[in-house]
């Protein structure tokens, strides 16, 4: 507000103007009785620059005066920036409903009509001090909550900056190290005689060396997706990625029920993160469900978005955990069914969002939920 704010301390002090230097001084004793600093004007002018000279906690107005009346007055002052929030008491001899709603249409907080009674002025007039003192109170405390909140977004923005640094220095200087080690256990495998034994330890450890590498590209990916996905983007045709997933998915049976009908659908991104995204959909639904070889896809298509939904029947995890899960610190993702597959349900998360598509888990009743994925259609393409 660009009204003076006064302290516990301070004074009030009141701008009173009234053409009339009776009822000046009347109001003068009036407010002076009851420990305020009366400031009485004789006409609209004088008002004015006083006004915008020392803004004071409250004006109170006369309506009925020569040269600019007071309706002239309240509107000059409500235009100036300066003046604008200092609450202004329209006094009057009028008591016509159209001159009360001219006042308050003007931006009046209150109207009081002569004669005066000494109590009614005295009693709205603190009610409109202290109404004034609690908006100002009000408005510091917004400007501290607003620089508190842009103090967080800072410290956080610059968290998440020092966060993908690391990640993207560690998913860089890791490839050398770990290329050297994957290198060694395979060195040592081959030269370690066959047997039941060497054929377990050697799926298990190309089976972890695969889960590395994906983890160190997930990470990569999620880190560096904001740039990736403002890179070559082209309406991709969701039934071609569909295909490819199945093919690269063999050993999940997918169904969807309307193939045909998708054939005209393009969606909004590139085709390779896309394929990534909706295989990491699939096989996150593959974890949530009983049968970890069918999957059956609900394929929803309108004006803006493709809806790819599954039922889920083993998802044990409580709400909380499902608010939590997308995020790349989560513990109950780790915990869950979907800990096989790293940081894969992120990257998808990220490069769905990145696209401009929503991906979230729901829980349903008993252990029942859904996975939804929607992926935003490529405008344009038409159907």
């Amino acid at each position: 507000m660009t009204a003076k704010t006064c302290s516990s301390n301070d004074t009030p002090n009141i701008l009173i103007v009234d053409d009339v230097r009776a009822n000046l001084d009347i109001l003068s004793g009036i407010l002076k009785a009851r420990g305020y600093q009366p400031r009485p004007v004789l006409n609209g002018k004088l008002a004015l620059m006083s006004a915008k000279a020392d803004p004071p906690d409250l004006i109170l107005l006369d309506i009925n005066m020569p040269e600019m009346d007071g309706y002239e007055v309240c509107k000059r002052l409500k235009a100036d920036e300066a003046t604008k929030d200092i609450p202004v008491i329209f006094l009057s001899a009028f008591t016509e409903t159209a001159d009360k709603v001219k006042a308050f249409s003007l931006g009046a907080v209150d109207y009081i009509t002569k004669p005066f009674q000494t109590d009614e002025i005295a009693a709205r007039v603190r009610t409109h001090l202290d109404i004034g003192a609690l908006q100002r109170r009000l408005v510091d405390h917004n400007a501290n909550l607003e620089r508190l909140v842009a103090e967080r977004t800072q410290e956080l923005a610059k968290a998440n900056r020092l966060k993908n640094d690391f990640l993207t220095m560690i998913s860089h200087e890791i490839h050398t190290p770990m290329n050297g080690v994957l290198g060694m256990g395979d060195l040592i495998l081959d030269l370690c005689p066959a047997s039941n034994e060497h054929t377990l330890y050697a799926d298990l450890f190309q089976s972890s060396c695969l889960r590395l590498r994906n983890l160190i590209e997930d990470a990569t990916m999620i880190v560096s997706m904001e740039n990736v996905a403002k890179k070559d983007q082209t309406g991709v045709l969701f039934s071609s990625i569909l295909n490819e997933v199945k093919t690269s998915l063999s050993g999940i049976r997918i169904s969807t029920g309307r193939d045909a009908d998708l054939e005209p659908v393009y969606l909004h991104g590139t085709h390779f993160l896309l394929k990534r995204a909706l295989e990491t959909v699939i096989l996150l639904a593959a974890s949530f469900s009983a049968d970890k070889q069918a999957v059956h896809a609900m394929v929803d298509v309108d004006a803006r978005n493709l809806r790819v939904c599954f039922h889920l029947d083993t998802l044990f995890l409580s709400e909380d955990a499902l608010a939590d899960f997308f995020n790349m610190e989560s513990t109950a993702r780790c915990a869950s069914h979907a800990e096989p597959l790293g940081l894969a349900p992120v990257a998808a998360y990220s490069i769905i969002s990145a696209f401009g598509g929503e991906m979230r888990l729901v829980k349903g009743e008993g252990n029942a939920g859904l996975l939804e994925a929607l992926f935003l259609k490529e405008q344009d393409h038409h159907d």
